[in-house]
């Protein structure tokens, strides 16, 4: 669902700045038009290397470009910029205790601060990397606002040429009621579902 928040895909150039294994970056590749180019960034070897072996499984290696370093690391080779950016931060997890237990007692609350200026800090090296009328997705696996609300808000305090999306439309209808009033998107555990948070922004030309 948070893939699909970045809208059809299509010719142009796509962007997933925390590649990880791949789970999204694979999925974008498979929404891509023809002509149309994704690359996937992780710095991390192992994880790297996984992503590659799970591109191949899929028959997706044609389709994605790998980055081995930072998402900074890409926005100072002065490359063209993107039509859209998902940025699936890295996070406390605090929405995925149920499947990784160890989170309740491995995380303190004074470690969001951390967390948020990590996160803050991608989505100004990823504004860099967009180009004008496009969309940039924040996400995490969160459930704590200063993960979530907060970082796009100062985000959008320091950026003025940004503003935030509605997430309804864009979405199947039977997945609108996880959208709230404010247009984010937020799945809970209650809903018997991993507690995940996303937002729409734009960049305006």
């Amino acid at each position: 669902l948070v893939s699909l928040l970045l809208g059809p895909l299509a010719k142009g150039r796509y962007l997933d700045a925390c590649a990880g294994l791949g789970g999204k970056s694979t999925h974008l590749a498979e929404l891509l038009e023809a002509g149309g180019q994704l690359v996937a960034v992780e710095p991390e070897a192992r994880r790297l290397t996984l992503l590659g072996e799970n591109l191949q499984r899929l028959g997706l290696s044609g389709r994605v470009e790998t980055f081995a370093g930072t998402l900074a690391q890409l926005a100072g080779e002065g490359r063209e910029k993107f039509r859209g950016i998902l940025v699936d931060a890295p996070c406390s997890g605090t929405g995925v205790i149920r499947r990784h237990p160890d989170i309740r007692w491995n995380r303190q609350k004074a470690e969001l601060n951390r967390y948020q200026a990590g996160q803050l800090s991608l989505l100004r090296e990823a504004a860099a990397l967009l180009e004008p009328g496009g969309t940039l997705v924040y996400a995490t696996c969160s459930l704590e606002p200063e993960e979530n609300e907060q970082v796009i808000a100062r985000f959008l305090g320091e950026h003025a040429d940004f503003e935030a999306l509605g997430c309804r439309d864009i979405l199947p209808a039977c997945t609108r009621e996880l959208v709230e009033a404010s247009g984010y998107f937020r799945s809970r555990p209650d809903q018997g579902l991993d507690g995940f948070f996303a937002g729409r922004l734009r960049k305006n030309g």
